[in-house]
């Protein structure tokens, strides 16, 4: 039986290798802990020098994509959770920090550019949850909490 019914694991999501990892070993844990999975994909507000539209049509593509995506990599894994599929629009440590909330544990695939190195540490100060980073080759790392602020 469930010991926790409503408990929640996050987990961010792009196209990576690293994103494929951490949804794998997301799956794992919210089936060890009878959990729900919550796959979250962020699409990123173009620079204002391009128009809405470009906006609009990732948008568009990633919700016709991510879900098959997610379903396939925790269907790989071979596990049985309950999903749930989230694309969404802003600044990705924001939006990933809002999305897990209320969330038992927050998991990201470890940064393949140098545009999103500083993900890991955004979270880890955005985020009332644990956070792991799950590399492309399954290597997990348990990001260490902030010190309190003085």
């Amino acid at each position: 039986m469930n010991e926790h019914p409503h408990e929640t694991i996050v987990v961010g999501v792009d196209a990576s290798s690293a994103s494929a990892a951490a949804v794998r070993w997301a799956a794992a844990e919210a089936d060890r802990r009878g959990a729900r999975l919550h796959a979250v994909h962020v699409v990123e507000p173009a620079h204002r020098s391009r128009p809405d539209q470009d906006l609009r049509l990732q948008l568009d593509i990633a919700r016709q994509t991510v879900p098959g995506r997610v379903g396939d990599w925790v269907f790989r894994s071979g596990v049985a959770v309950d999903i749930a599929v989230s694309v969404v629009t802003g600044d990705i440590a924001a939006q990933l920090a809002r999305e897990a909330g209320d969330a038992a544990l927050m998991v990201i695939g470890a940064p393949e550019s140098l545009h999103h190195s500083d993900l890991p540490d955004d979270l880890v100060r955005a985020c009332v949850c644990p956070v792991v980073m799950v590399g492309s080759f399954g290597d997990v790392t348990s990001l260490p909490a902030p010190p309190p602020a003085a």
